[in-house]
């Protein structure tokens, strides 16, 4: 460890490096990983060791926020802060590998590695239990109301294109009724909504899936009238939450029920695909893909559940009482030593249809294998199209396969994307024209070639195609096929570019040659991270796009913007290409997010009435921006902060200890860089650092990583941040930021000065909280079950802070050694505290909600232990209402509430089941945030 700088104000000192953006591509007992520096192999080394070198938590060797700016002097900046153009062009943060969600699900197995299903699932039957039994209670405990966001603005200095959209949470699937308005999609963490017109310039979206008890959907399928949901999210990210199985409606999603055979293959995987036999509606085909975590909400968490079904191709014929796997191929094994199970792709099913032209005839996609055929009158599937490494590690973590079949002239055409088809990530599309014959011909249609139309498709999913990738034909047009990925970065974050993006591109011959879809005419965008696709029904020129910011309507008729490359400064091959993809460009690319509440959200901060939160992948909102809450700055959303004497100054973080400070209130343009000294420790930190602002000392900043830091002055002269650090015109020829460590060498609160007992970088600091009223008193947690207080926080000499160890020393009930979750500290007494813990009693022993208290005067400590009647449920959240004494705790289900008085918990009405990350009383103590992990912000306006 380094020690960090320790400059009064932002200097010319020489910047910090920023952590390399690490990607897993190898398999096994050991990670390969690429990174700025080229190849590293990582031993397995326990997860903690194998974790940190996933996230890069204490590698400062990669290229600096400062460098960037420098080799990229003429990129376009107009309408995303650096940090997330960095991030961006990096290849993201991470999180399909490591991210927020893992660490989740790290914390809660603590000190084992895995959660085993009987512990998820009792802590979901004890929720309910409380739910059913305790509804309402004494008067006082106020009701949820979903805060009024249901805008979702994005404004012009927010969006790739500079004209103002409007998002919601990631969106995996989508499925349009034949009468051609009435649809349904499913989101990654808020379940089903439906809409009973589409095509209305604002649909009315309503939730349909409250009652079920996943609220992750990985695909849905409508076949005669029956809407089937297929729970856990296939997708491949951190937070891909598992899934419980099967279930149908037959009434619009009015009501569900389980396809309870599937059950047992269900569990803990996710559903990926659902096909249903167009002659006989009890003949079912159901893919399953990897899932995380298998708590029945939205945790995630990159490690597969012990005792998980194997995935593969399921089969019914009798309408889901019975079932017979028919594709068993090997897949990846859980390896306990490794961060995140080391298990990936392999042996995944990604899609299965029943060919247009005999419904005897099926097809189904294999992860690292290739593509299935299973004749009329075929005993087993056999593979008609193979990768070049079948059954690979190598292509674990990157293969999959997606398809669509037509029909030409009397055959089955088939288009095939393979993920893998040039290298481990770069993907190519073919095509057969016969997917009937003994031995299908495949056509390859892309090339790595740029002066070939191949060169269209090359890489059409940018390198993520496990996260985002899908290829879609419409019925009745068999020369039109879309290809889905990501975004090309590189085509957009440069100052010449060649496309819009590619996010979504075109073919009107067969896949030859494609077009951009990303930007209509009116240059509305798309957001990034494809996932979901539908044509409308007989229309091949109008369909719906779901993405990681929801849900677009796109459609023709189709124009030619060509003669916009000519103004792009494009060299001969590039303007050729320009002029190609920009030749038929969609009318109107429409956003219909508004109303549609299905954002992650990670925390909320308030002040002054002005409340703001991050979102997992859509940025940092505010409630005050001109016109209602809008997102305004992208990338990552972590926890914020709002300075208590003026709140238009406020603090922003992405992922790991990378913070902005905004010195012009809800300013999409105002966000300054404030990190180098927090990247410049080399710190261990959470996946989102804790921050606090000091009420008591208007302008103090703390943030968690092992050392608690502090700035006094926001982070530094606002002159120098506007000037030089500013995410969006910012030279960055400063030091931007003046953070210090506090404690000296005994202020790494994770280290062995305060015992040998979890000691290390895994156990950084995870919460810290300052008195609202006291000066100097600072309390602080680890991730491993320390809690400390300081009585000098404020102290001139950063140096000079010192803390006490208090879990060890504790008389009473004695505190647990887990994850220490929230503090919510007494406003009048800031030595008494209500502490919360996630992880599982059963795992680690001890409860999970604790009154603590501290004498200054002996030096002493006691705690009692309040869980009572909670059961085993980790506690992601707590506050205290003070001036009634009633508790409230967030679960990964909702929020549970213990009366003034009272004992039991029970649960106050008005929030639909859904994981909440965080838990925010206002200074009133009159209103209470509730961040929900897929359901928007709910607010408790406390009687």
């Amino acid at each position: 460890m380094t020690e960090s700088p320790n400059p009064e104000h932002a200097s010319s000192q020489p910047p910090p490096r920023r952590p390399k953006r690490t990607a897993l591509i190898a398999g096994g007992a050991a990670f390969a990983l690429l990174a700025a520096g080229g190849v590293t192999v990582v031993a397995a080394g326990g997860p903690e060791k194998v974790k940190e070198a996933l996230g890069g938590e204490h590698d400062s060797g990669g290229e600096s926020l400062h460098e960037f700016a420098k080799e990229n002097k003429g990129i376009n900046r107009h309408s995303q802060a650096l940090s997330v153009i960095m991030e961006k062009k990096d290849g993201g943060s991470g999180e399909v590998v490591s991210g927020p969600n893992q660490e989740t699900y790290e914390n809660q197995a603590f000190p084992r590695t895995t959660i085993a299903a009987a512990q998820s699932s009792a802590s979901r039957a004890q929720f309910q239990a409380i739910a059913r039994n305790g509804k309402g209670g004494p008067p006082g405990l106020g009701v949820w109301t979903l805060l009024p966001n249901t805008t979702g603005t994005v404004p012009d200095p927010v969006t790739y294109t500079g004209k103002p959209s409007q998002v919601s949470g990631r969106t995996t699937s989508v499925v349009i009724d034949p009468n051609g308005t009435t649809a349904y999609i499913g989101s990654a963490g808020g379940g089903v909504w439906k809409t009973d017109d589409i095509t209305a310039a604002t649909p009315n979206w309503h939730s349909v899936s409250d009652s079920l008890p996943s609220q992750a959907i990985g695909t849905l399928t409508l076949s005669g009238g029956v809407l089937y949901a297929g729970t856990g999210e296939p997708n491949g990210s951190s937070d891909s939450e598992a899934g419980v199985g099967l279930f149908k409606s037959t009434d619009g999603g009015s009501s569900w029920s389980e396809v309870k055979g599937f059950h047992q293959y269900g569990q803990d995987r996710s559903v990926a695909t659902v096909a249903v036999d167009p002659t006989n509606s009890r003949h079912l085909l159901v893919g399953t893909q990897i899932g995380r975590h298998g708590a029945s909400s939205v945790n995630g968490g990159r490690y597969t559940p012990p005792g998980a079904p194997p995935v593969g191709l399921f089969e019914t014929t009798d309408g889901g009482a019975t079932w017979k796997q028919v594709i068993k191929e090997q897949q990846d094994a859980v390896d306990p030593t490794s961060a995140n199970g080391n298990d990936f792709f392999r042996g995944g099913v990604t899609k299965v249809e029943f060919d247009p032209n005999d419904p005897k005839v099926t097809y189904a996609s294999v992860s690292d294998y290739g593509l299935y055929r299973r004749g009329a009158g075929d005993a087993a599937y056999s593979r008609i199209y193979t990768i070049s490494t079948p059954g690979s590690l190598t292509t674990s973590p990157s293969s999959r396969i997606e398809f669509d079949a037509t029909s030409v002239g009397g055959k089955t055409r088939i288009y095939l994307g393979d993920a893998t088809r040039y290298k481990s990530s770069v993907a190519g599309l073919l095509r057969t024209d016969d997917a009937q014959a003994a031995t299908p011909a495949w056509t390859e249609l892309s090339s790595p070639d740029k002066s070939s139309t191949g060169y269209d498709s090359y890489n059409f999913c940018q390198g993520q195609c496990s996260y985002d990738m899908a290829v879609t034909t419409p019925k009745g047009e068999p020369n039109t096929v879309a290809l889905s990925g990501s975004m090309n970065y590189d085509e957009i974050f440069t100052a010449h570019q060649p496309s819009n993006g590619r996010a979504i591109i075109r073919s009107t011959n067969a896949g030859v040659s494609f077009t951009d879809m990303t930007n209509d005419a009116s240059n509305n965008g798309l957001h990034p991270d494809q996932h979901g696709f539908a044509f409308f029904p007989n229309n091949p020129n109008s369909w719906v796009a779901t993405n990681d910011g929801g849900v677009t309507v796109e459609s023709g008729p189709f124009v030619d913007k060509s003669a916009d490359c000519n103004t792009r400064g494009l060299g001969a091959t590039d303007l050729a290409n320009c002029k190609r993809w920009l030749s038929a460009i969609p009318t109107s690319n429409r956003q219909v997010n508004q109303g549609l509440q299905t954002l992650q959200y990670q925390s909320i901060s308030t002040q002054g009435g002005i409340v703001q939160g991050g979102t997992q992948d859509n940025g940092t909102w505010e409630s005050d921006y001109p016109g209602g809450w809008a997102e305004t700055v992208g990338g990552d959303g972590g926890n914020s902060a709002i300075n208590p004497a003026d709140t238009n100054i406020r603090f922003h973080t992405y992922y790991n200890p990378q913070m902005d400070v905004n010195f012009h209130g809800s300013s999409a343009t105002g966000w300054d860089w404030i990190a180098d000294p927090l990247l410049a420790s080399g710190e261990a930190s959470s996946f989102y650092i804790p921050v606090e602002a000091d009420k008591t000392a208007p302008g103090t900043v703390y943030a968690g990583l092992q050392h608690v830091f502090r700035t006094t002055d926001n982070g530094g002269k606002q002159a120098d941040l506007d000037k030089h650090c500013n995410e969006l015109t910012g030279d960055f020829t400063i030091t931007c930021g003046d953070f210090v460590a506090l404690g000296g060498a005994k202020g790494d609160l994770s280290g062995s000065a305060y015992g040998a007992d979890n000691a290390g970088a895994g156990n950084y600091v995870v919460s810290v909280v300052h008195a609202q009223r006291k000066t100097n008193i600072m309390w602080a947690a680890t991730r491993r079950g320390r809690l400390f207080i300081s009585t000098n926080a404020n102290a001139a000499d950063a140096n000079s802070v010192s803390y006490t160890r208090l879990d060890k020393t504790a008389t009473g009930d004695a505190l647990p050694t887990r994850f220490i979750s929230g503090i919510s500290l007494d406003p009048a007494n800031p030595y008494h505290a209500i502490v919360s813990y996630s992880g599982y009693s059963e795992y680690a022993a001890g409860g999970h909600v604790y009154d603590v208290t501290y004498n200054p005067a002996t030096k002493t400590v006691t705690s009692k232990d309040i869980s009572s009647d909670l059961g085993d449920q980790p506690v992601t959240g707590v506050q205290r209402d003070w001036r009634t004494g009633a508790i409230y705790i967030g679960t990964d289900f909702g929020v549970l509430t213990r009366p003034a008085g009272g004992t039991s918990w029970l649960a106050t009405p008005g929030m639909p089941q859904v994981a909440v990350y965080g838990l925010t009383l206002d200074d009133s103590g009159k209103r209470l945030y509730a961040a929900t992990h897929g359901r928007g912000v709910y607010v408790n306006r406390i009687n």
